[in-house]
């Protein structure tokens, strides 16, 4: 239980600080410097101390070589494997994460796709400008306006 409340008081306090602050900003627009500025400061450290108390903690050295030192094998057994001189890297087997073994599994399907030619099916019918009619535009009904005022402008009276 007490464990629980260690892990929840780091989000308690950043969210306390996060909503504070949004408060605050309400509290100083509508009621003004005093009360504002005092609810500020508080949320700005009610967020400091739910930040500090949000990063990781560190590891001990036990918890590292477990995570690393594959499971079948003991601690004395890896040290013997590693001060042979005969001994090969495959020989040694490291446990990987997740990430890592997507990643060689990926590679591993990635080598074995073939490369396929980019061809179409029918370059002919899919070159630009193939189905449009090559006619040339002429004006419509509604330039007619157009050249009308156009004409009056140059109309010697």
């Amino acid at each position: 239980m007490k464990k629980l409340l260690l892990k929840l008081t780091g989000p308690l306090f950043a969210a306390i600080g996060v909503f504070g602050l949004a408060g605050s900003g309400i509290v100083w627009n509508f009621l003004g410097r005093s009360l504002g500025l005092p609810s500020t400061v508080i949320s700005l450290l009610a967020l400091l101390l739910g930040i500090v108390l949000l990063r990781p903690l560190a590891r001990t050295p036990s918890s590292i070589s477990a995570s690393v030192s594959a499971p079948a094998s003991s601690p004395s057994e890896f040290e013997n494997r590693e001060e042979e001189p005969g001994s090969s890297s495959d020989e040694v087997k490291v446990a990987l994460t997740t990430a890592e073994s997507i990643a060689q599994e990926l590679a591993e399907t990635q080598k074995s796709v073939e490369i396929a030619p980019p061809v179409n099916f029918a370059p002919e019918m899919l070159l630009p400008g193939q189905g449009l009619p090559n006619r040339r535009r002429r004006p419509g009904a509604s330039l007619r306006r157009y050249k009308s005022m156009a004409g009056e402008l140059f109309d010697t009276k």
